[in-house]
């Protein structure tokens, strides 16, 4: 599908792009990936210690659901 890309990339697509956040890949875990090894700078990155919470992550996510988040 992606005939251009690395193995790398491949991989943290397919970490992130799934739809159930419980099995996706955590940012911190996004941040190690080696995809960015060639750009990431550590010492640059800031953390603050509070989580980020999606409020719709938490819901019964049904069709009628989604589609109001949706639209």
């Amino acid at each position: 599908m992606y005939p251009g890309a690395t193995i790398e990339a491949i991989d943290f697509l397919s970490k992130t792009l799934v739809f159930n956040p419980y099995f996706r890949i955590s940012l911190e875990d996004c941040l190690k990936h080696p995809f960015f090894s060639k750009v990431r700078k550590e010492e640059k990155e800031k953390f603050h210690g509070t989580p980020v919470v999606l409020e719709f992550e938490k819901l019964d996510l049904n069709k009628e659901t989604l589609r109001e988040l949706f639209l």
